[in-house]
């Protein structure tokens, strides 16, 4: 829903999921219920989204039965999940065990499969005047590419063309992320065909938070890409980034690779620490070009001077020597 309707329902449902995930973690699955139940009505937008909240508490404190009754309703009111929200959840296991949970998943992965893996047009923004680059921004999970586009609004002040993609990914009808890398460097190559020759030309840094911080950082290492050009830099805030996520092909590259990368995590990000800190060190050990800095007091968010701070982050990566695809 665009306008000002739904980003007030936006709005609303933020602060619910940082409730909820408060309250979860605190060990108050009846309260976190409570406020799903309170706030859902005001949210038909993420009518899925707080269906499946609602389920996992119900499950938590005792009422499979009506867990599965919240997802049905839901399911009938037009919501949908991806097969992986259903099946791989902990806290719906014992909704699984119940007579009706077949059908519904059957239903719901149906949907799923109609809705997924289409391609938006990405969020452009220009610069005044000639602009000296490209910076390709990569959301992260349950976010998208306008949200992505304000983030990083920066750079086109900064003189470079930015140009925000939505991932083709979906778990609900709104929730967005990158959990397949080969899907997701598709999604970012489709986004750059939009571009003019002249544009498609200019050097090319990549750019990300979280879940698209880790594509961000593959994709920029990576030789999957039709693209003319691939990432000669990378930014990522926060990447949800392992050493799972690196395998020998990927280090060999990393190795010779010209590509200089920064990755920025909060000193209280515990979303993606200690295993990024891993990560960082596998990549360092095969020889890559990657700096991370640790932003004292920060979570998993955009540092707060992010806008100040941008364009001399990208002017330390625009030393680097853009890199041909295929090499």
């Amino acid at each position: 829903m665009d306008g000002p309707a739904g980003v007030a329902q936006e709005t609303l449902y933020r602060a619910l999921d940082e409730t909820v995930s408060r309250l979860y973690g605190e060990g108050r699955p009846a309260d976190a219920l409570k406020a799903v139940e309170e706030a859902a009505p005001r949210i038909p937008s993420r009518r899925a989204d707080t269906a499946h909240l609602a389920a996992c508490l119900l499950t938590l404190t005792g009422r499979a039965e009506d867990a599965l009754t919240t997802l049905r309703t839901a399911l009938a009111d037009g919501a949908w999940w991806s097969p992986a929200i259903l099946v791989e959840d902990d806290d719906l296991a014992a909704v699984r065990d119940l007579e009706g949970f077949a059908p519904l998943l059957r239903e719901s992965t149906a949907r799923h499969a109609a809705a997924t893996g289409v391609p938006l047009p990405p969020v452009v923004r220009r610069p005044q005047g000639t602009p000296r680059g490209v910076l390709v921004a990569l959301h992260g999970a349950d976010q998208d590419a306008a949200l992505a586009a304000e983030q990083w609004a920066a750079a086109v002040d900064a003189g470079l063309v930015l140009v925000a993609v939505d991932s083709s990914q979906r778990s609900t009808p709104l929730y967005r992320s990158w959990p397949d890398t080969g899907v997701a460097i598709r999604d970012v190559t489709a986004a750059l065909a939009e571009l003019d020759e002249a544009d498609r030309s200019l050097p090319l840094l990549a750019a990300g938070f979280s879940a698209g911080a880790r594509v961000a950082v593959l994709w920029a290492l990576s030789e999957e890409s039709d693209a003319a050009q691939l990432p000669s830099g990378f930014l990522a805030l926060g990447p949800a980034l392992t050493p799972a996520h690196l395998d020998g092909a990927l280090l060999a590259r990393a190795a010779r690779s010209t590509v200089r990368g920064r990755i920025l995590v909060g000193e209280q990000d515990d979303d993606v620490t200690p295993e990024v800190y891993e990560a960082h060190t596998v990549l360092l050990d095969a020889g890559a070009d990657i700096t991370l800095e640790t932003v004292p007091g920060l979570g998993h968010a955009f540092p707060a001077d992010f806008t100040r701070s941008l364009p001399a982050l990208l002017d330390s990566l625009s030393a680097a020597r853009p890199r041909p695809a295929g090499r």
